[in-house]
């Protein structure tokens, strides 16, 4: 996964968020050479996601906000949200390979359809462990878990397993 990390990725909604629940909002920064947020995910972050304002304002404050060039392919607007569409068309339009995403069918169509490296929010805590940036995986996530964020039981135990936990 470090080829990944260090890299300009463009990110989704999810990760923030996820993130963003346990005070981990500034894991974003430093795990990459820069992120990218397309507007449509910044719409999506500040108007529904009041709770964790201050944390999800912090992340925003890391990344660039940029606008995409051209409306997303008929396909991403057909099958995804706003948010996941401009993130994969926000990587097209400039040649990059890495995106953030957590939701299931967004991740299939960046990786399958468009060829994107394709990471989420528990590789994210996965190399943060990696890279002392916390101690554990599994006080976060499963904080994020209580929060209300959906991690599946066979991916949670994925992630532990990865952070050796």
């Amino acid at each position: 996964m470090p080829e990944f990390f260090d890299s300009t990725i463009v990110c989704n909604t999810g990760p923030i968020i996820g993130l963003s629940r346990v005070g981990l909002s500034h894991l974003i920064g430093p795990m990459f050479a820069k992120v990218l947020l397309p507007e449509a995910v910044v719409a999506e972050l500040r108007a529904k996601h009041a709770g964790d304002a201050d944390q999800i304002e912090h992340a925003i404050s890391l990344a660039q906000i940029i606008t995409l060039a051209h409306p997303p392919d008929p396909l991403l607007i057909a099958e995804l949200d706003p948010g996941e569409a401009a993130v994969i068309q926000g990587a097209r339009e400039r040649n990059l390979h890495a995106v953030l995403i957590d939701e299931r069918r967004a991740r299939r169509i960046a990786s399958t359809i468009y060829g994107l490296s394709v990471r989420g929010t528990c590789a994210i805590l996965v190399e943060a462990k990696q890279r002392q940036l916390i101690t554990d995986v599994r006080t976060p996530l499963d904080g994020m878990i209580a929060a209300g964020y959906f991690i599946g039981p066979q991916l949670r135990a994925e992630c532990l397993r990865r952070a050796g936990e």
